[in-house]
């Protein structure tokens, strides 16, 4: 990959939990089963964003799956490398505890031209699951990559 990836912080707080994107600049929306799911996000949220990064720099590495093919989505050459956590939903069943983080990355709008605007491209789910032996957060092995 010939650009590095860089999270970014949206400015505005999502006090109504509405739906985030770049254009309004909203916070993630928090989404957890119960309160102590919730706590235990907070608790462990380094943790967590240590896996998010790690899994999506692996995806966006894989030629397989990223590349700059002009049939390919997504394509390297069209995004900014900038990306933000637009979701994270937490929930227990069965003393299980999981869910996912949802990042969005930042593309160009027009890639041919002088590269700007900037909106959200792509957005990639990493699913994460609690791991009550050993106390912390595991990537669960799934990643959903879609159009935004």
């Amino acid at each position: 990959m010939n650009w590095n990836l860089k999270q970014i912080f949206m400015p505005h707080p999502n006090k109504e939990g509405d739906y985030p994107n770049y254009e309004n600049k909203l916070q993630p929306r928090m989404q957890f089963s119960t309160r102590e799911i919730e706590s235990l996000y907070v608790e462990h949220e380094e943790e967590i964003m240590r896996i998010v990064a790690h899994e999506i720099a692996q995806y966006l590495s894989d030629e397989s799956v990223c590349n700059d093919d002009e049939d390919m989505f997504p394509r390297r050459c069209e995004m900014t490398g900038e990306w933000y956590v637009g979701e994270v939903e937490l929930f227990g069943e069965d003393n299980q505890i999981s869910g996912y983080v949802l990042t969005r990355f930042l593309g160009y709008n027009s890639p041919n031209s002088a590269r700007m605007p900037v909106d959200d491209y792509l957005g990639l789910e990493v699913w994460v699951t609690f791991d009550q032996e050993h106390g912390k957060f595991v990537f669960e092995g799934g990643l959903n990559s879609s159009s935004i």
